[in-house]
């Protein structure tokens, strides 16, 4: 299967606590988020959003889960989130309904990426798997210069930059 880029969709945030939240979860994705396709009905998640929304980033059309272990803080207007909170975003860039990928974020420990917020990037294919670049055909997994990039804007909010989409 060839990248369109077009169907790139970043995926927020995933905790490890995600993988044991019991036995009847389906199984993880394997790689750093240890993903769980199951997040959007999963009782360790939550959205503020009703619906997803048409914004102005590169992921078009989006809907923004978080580990619940920031529900509440993130409501503030600076905050700090915790070691192994988990940010996904569900987006549909090309406007066909569905969604075209994930993009995920976890809070990794200090000294991660000390410099962008300690912060873990992956980008998943609508079954969950890790994308490959389509310049480098490497995974899209770790500190993503592309995703780095857009963050660094959300700094007072712990470079989670939709926590205002509603």
């Amino acid at each position: 299967m060839t990248f369109n880029i077009a169907r790139f969709v970043y995926f927020g945030l995933l905790s490890i606590a995600v993988v044991g939240c019991g036995s009847d979860d389906p199984e993880p994705v394997p790689g750093p988020g240890a993903f769980a396709k199951d997040f959007a009905t999963n009782a360790s998640f939550f959205t503020n959003m009703t619906a997803a929304k048409l914004g102005s980033s590169p992921h078009k059309e989006v809907q923004i889960w978080y580990s619940t272990n920031v529900n509440g803080l993130i409501e503030e207007s600076t905050f700090t989130v915790p070691v192994g909170t988990v940010s996904i975003k569900t987006a549909n860039m090309d406007g066909i309904a569905g969604v075209d990928a994930y993009a995920v974020m976890v809070k990794k420990p200090a000294g991660y990426d000390t410099a962008n917020g300690d912060w873990h990037y992956e980008m998943r294919m609508p079954d969950g798997t890790i994308m490959n670049d389509p310049m480098t055909n490497q995974p899209m997994s770790g500190p993503i210069p592309m995703c780095i990039e857009c963050h660094a804007a959300a700094k007072a909010k712990d470079y989670l930059a939709g926590t205002t989409l509603r």
